[in-house]
């Protein structure tokens, strides 16, 4: 499940009466079932878009789609990713209605995309550094900024729960402060980043331990193999623990002492809410959707992901939050108000609704 999934989830769990939601899932599988056990209606179905193998499979499932379009009533088809929005687009437009992309990710500006965007009824980014980022690619009053929500009282009562079992999932006895990273282990999260950052706290703070939580996809398994290699060869491997994907990243991220978010440009990161709302201290990049979430030495720390000197940059932060233990509890604390009242409110969530009222009016 990524968190765009996750996110949609979310919001549509909190809405208001008088809006029906059909999830149109790329086949049956994970998030299908995913979104049935949260009781939502599911059409399981694929739409291929290989218009290279087979040229004309693309606009006959195109027809077939717009047809169950019309006969469902729909009033509006929003695509919650932008890799969705290729194989219903066409459909849409066959079948009169209006179609809004939420754009998650900073796509490559090529012409193709730039058609695909141009051909949407409403582009929605998820924060505002994406839609910087889409400024010349999408007319101005089409894009919308509308951040994620997310549903705190789950994650609150699972960890809540972890603490009260008193158990201890990280590898790594209780007196060792944990710094963590949680996400898809893939380049641009910079997993390599954290690990070279490793030894530029371990001096003054022996006693710290590391965890990469997550896995990587096939196309990168090489880059999550080499990660390991790297722990071995900056001679941290012992402090280092890979725990992989897991299914109760919420329960460990409760025990760290400190969540870093190490991206080169992440649009509007789930585990960085996570982390402010479980009160655990972050660290995270500058760039991206970040800085939106987090007020440096307010609500968090900030360092340059990018910069020539990264690692000794993301040494420097954290090393000052395990220092500084009462300043980094009082910033967490900040945080997690602030998101409460923020994406954690039902603010986003009557935003999202208010957008796709709108798109809905705007049919043929």
């Amino acid at each position: 499940m990524s968190g765009a999934e996750l996110a949609i989830a979310d919001m549509i769990d909190a809405h208001r009466e008088g809006l029906h939601y059909l999830m149109l899932t790329p086949g049956e599988g994970v998030l299908a079932d995913h979104y049935r056990t949260r009781g939502f209606e599911v059409w399981a179905r694929e739409l291929d878009t290989r218009r290279r193998r087979y040229p004309g499979l693309h606009t006959v499932q195109s027809v077939l789609f717009a047809r169950r379009f019309r006969r469902r009533r729909i009033d509006a088809v929003l695509s919650n990713t932008f890799a969705a929005a290729a194989r219903v687009k066409d459909a849409c437009r066959m079948a009169g209605i209006p179609h809004g992309i939420y754009v998650r990710e900073y796509i490559t500006k090529k012409k193709l995309h730039r058609k695909i965007l141009a051909g949407a009824d409403m582009v929605l980014a998820v924060s505002q550094d994406v839609a910087s980022y889409l400024g010349d690619m999408v007319v101005p009053e089409r894009l919308q900024v509308a951040y994620d929500h997310i549903n705190a009282r789950p994650l609150l009562d699972r960890a809540a729960a972890h603490r009260a079992r008193g158990e201890r999932l990280v590898p790594f006895a209780r007196e060792h402060p944990v710094i963590g990273l949680i996400g898809r282990i893939t380049r641009y999260k910079q997993q390599d980043l954290f690990l070279r950052a490793v030894p530029h706290v371990l001096p003054s703070f022996p006693e710290a331990r590391f965890v990469v939580v997550g896995s990587a996809g096939a196309a990168e398994k090489e880059y999550e193999a080499g990660l390991k290699l790297l722990a071995q060869e900056l001679g941290v491997g012992d402090r280092v623990a890979f725990m992989g994907h897991r299914a109760d990243a919420v329960e460990i991220m409760s025990e760290l002492s400190v969540c870093c978010i190490t991206s080169d440009r992440e649009p509007f990161p789930r585990t960085l809410l996570e982390g402010q709302l479980l009160g655990i201290p972050v660290v995270a990049a500058d760039t991206g959707g970040c800085p939106e979430m987090v007020e440096d030495g307010v609500t968090g720390l900030l360092f340059s992901s990018v910069a020539p000197d990264a690692p000794a940059r993301l040494a420097a932060a954290v090393s000052s939050t395990l220092a500084e233990r009462a300043r980094a509890a009082a910033m967490s604390a900040r945080a997690q108000q602030l998101l409460k009242d923020g994406v954690a409110s039902l603010s986003p969530v009557r935003k999202l609704e208010a957008l796709l009222d709108t798109l809905g009016n705007s049919r043929n």
